[in-house]
């Protein structure tokens, strides 16, 4: 099987900010966050009236709503104006801003006499303050941000509802039949629970809530443990009489075997806040594809994000926006995730990048918790109708992994599932030009490829749906790198690779010209989402551009009836015995051979 650790630990080549090649360049220059220095604060002193800062209203409602700051006495400086938003109690010199807004002022005196600015603000458990400021633009003689320093504090908003339970989710559980409901509330909340019924307004059953949280010591670096660190709240799996009840949703039940299933597949959403301050890699793109998926959720059982989930990389008020954004898709079907790289990647972990801005999994652990699956060991299998999903992490070692995969497949029962669809972050196969060396898209697909593409192949994996280039791309049925047909008489050509990469995150250019053979369909110019209709006999997922809603690409299979194969019984029994030996290492061979033998008196009589 050659290497199956996907990427070895190499020196570090790594660019100054942690972040390899090409990708350091593009997601470095998205952060306005980066450009804030907490810690050259310096406070102007009050000889002058530099500028007065003010928001209303005052208490904010629950569900969120739009905060009008306002200033007044901008005197003339050469540095810009900005507003940073921070929760109360925050030391603007230890923690960056949530978000913030330039004023509008004269270009080149930056003055004004007094104007205003909305910012959408969530319940993230703690009053809202504004911070007025001066200078926080690049320098670029010198290289560095010029030192901010704080003009004027705003008063506070307070939260009408401070445990107002918020980012409901629904996924699979490890027990048949059931569901796990998550939620975020304060930590003052009680008596958590969650009530449901078959009629809308009639809760007959109910459960008391678990509740779990994660802390700054448990983060492993960089902003998540230092600038970018805010309280993430207590998680619970909604509401209380004392604290408030979510509004009420409903979901359909998991779709039997023999039923068809509609759902939702994409990858690399991220975030957006629809107010126009400077966000934390903001992804606007985004926020089009979850309105068009929440829009047309009505009959959707599922939706499968393949990693790089919210791009919090570190600061944690991310998270809650993030939650925020999906709820309206989340609370009404099961949310499945797979980990990516900036949700995982830390120094000291398989892939030693900083792409997790030192969350290294904790927060995305916590937050979607998958059925089956232990802290730091994110891969797991579901059926949901007539498909099963085998779900790995490409950020962690392989060689965890590979058991589970082989023995997953091998016991699939395809009467029940006839569909299998295997999940991950990175590509197997993928049209990019990035070879970087530590975690470039063509080396980590080559060995995934070792590791993984001969028993997808065996155990007839239907459909690989992948994430991190930020494209859509779908493959030809393909094999070792070239287009298959059917094997025989029979309908399983070998799997289709699609790319998923597209939901919101700024698309990636460096696909290859021109596109490989196997590459039925490429477009890196889109964002979108993939949405699933499957039934037992046929399995079709449609390419959704969020510009105009319109499909732009069709992918249709369908299974047919396949006559006894004397290969069957061999593939099943290659797959039992890896499960049965666990390393798959060959313990004896049986080596038979025909020759001509010489005449025999004994021929004619037999």
């Amino acid at each position: 099987m050659g290497m199956r650790r996907l990427l070895p630990f190499l020196a570090v080549l790594a660019a100054a900010h942690g972040y390899p090649g090409w990708f350091a360049k593009e997601h470095k220059e998205l952060n306005p966050l980066d450009r804030v220095q907490p810690r050259k604060l310096e406070v102007l002193k009050p000889q002058f009236p530099w500028g007065t800062l003010s928001v209303s209203p005052d208490v904010l409602e629950e569900g969120g709503a739009y905060l009008t700051v306002s200033w007044r006495t901008l005197l003339p400086h050469k540095d810009p104006y900005w507003i940073g938003m921070y929760l109360e109690g925050e030391d603007p010199a230890s923690i960056v801003p949530i978000k913030y807004m330039f004023t509008k002022s004269d270009a080149e005196k930056h003055f004004s006499e007094a104007g205003s600015a909305s910012f959408w603000a969530t319940n993230m458990r703690k009053g809202i303050v504004f911070n007025l400021f001066r200078a926080i633009v690049f320098n670029l003689f010198r290289g560095q941000p010029e030192a901010p320093t704080l003009v004027a504090t705003s008063n506070t908003v307070k939260l009408r509802t401070p445990n107002e339970p918020t980012g409901g989710r629904l996924t699979h559980s490890a027990m048949p039949g059931s569901m796990t409901i998550s939620w975020i509330t304060g930590p003052g909340a009680t008596n958590q629970t969650v009530q449901w019924g078959s009629v809308a307004g009639q809760y007959t059953q109910s459960a008391d809530a678990l509740a779990t949280t994660y802390a700054r010591s448990d983060m492993c670096g960089g902003v998540a443990k230092g600038q970018g660190w805010r309280e993430p709240g207590i998680h619970y799996r909604y509401g209380s009489d004392a604290d408030g009840w979510s509004l009420p949703f409903f979901f359909y039940a998991k779709p039997a075997y023999g039923a068809k299933a509609k759902f939702f597949v994409f990858g690399d959403l991220g975030t957006h806040s629809p107010d126009e301050s400077e966000q934390e890699w903001d992804a606007a793109a985004s926020r089009n594809t979850t309105d068009l998926m929440a829009a047309e959720s009505f009959g959707k059982s599922l939706a499968l994000h393949v990693g790089d989930i919210s791009y919090a990389v570190g600061y944690a008020s991310k998270w809650d926006d993030f939650h925020a954004q999906i709820a309206p898709i989340a609370t009404r079907m099961p949310y499945m995730t797979a980990i990516g790289n900036h949700e995982r990647d830390w120094p000291g972990s398989a892939i030693g990048v900083k792409d997790s801005g030192g969350e290294c999994g904790v927060p995305y652990d916590f937050r979607f918790t998958m059925p089956g699956t232990e802290r730091d060991m994110p891969w797991y299998s579901f059926d949901h109708g007539p498909v099963h999903f085998c779900v790995i992490s490409t950020e962690h070692d392989l060689d965890d992994q590979y058991a589970f995969v082989l023995k997953d497949l091998a016991t699939v029962n395809r009467t029940k599932t006839p569909w299998v669809v295997f999940a991950a972050h990175r590509p197997l196969y993928v049209s990019s030009t990035n070879s970087n060396p530590i975690d470039g898209d063509q080396t980590a697909a080559t060995q995934l490829r070792e590791v993984f593409e001969e028993l997808l192949y065996i155990a007839e994996v239907d459909v690989v749906v992948t994430g991190h280039h930020h494209t859509y791309q779908r493959t030809c049925p393909v094999y070792k790198g070239a287009c298959t047909t059917p094997r025989f008489n029979f309908s399983y050509a070998g799997p289709v690779h699609v790319v998923v990469g597209m939901a919101g995150f700024a698309t990636t250019t460096n696909v290859e010209d021109p596109q490989p053979d196997i590459f039925e369909y490429v477009d890196a110019e889109h964002h979108g989402y993939a949405r699933v209709s499957a039934d037992p006999t046929s399995f079709t997922l449609e390419y959704v551009v969020n510009d105009d809603g319109a499909v732009h690409d069709v992918l249709a299979l369908k299974k047919v009836a396949d006559p006894p194969s004397p290969y069957a019984k061999r593939a099943e029994r290659e797959l039992l015995v890896c499960v049965v030996n666990d390393d798959c290492a060959v313990h004896d061979v049986l080596t038979l051979k025909k020759v001509a033998d010489p005449p025999s008196p004994y021929a004619k009589r037999a």
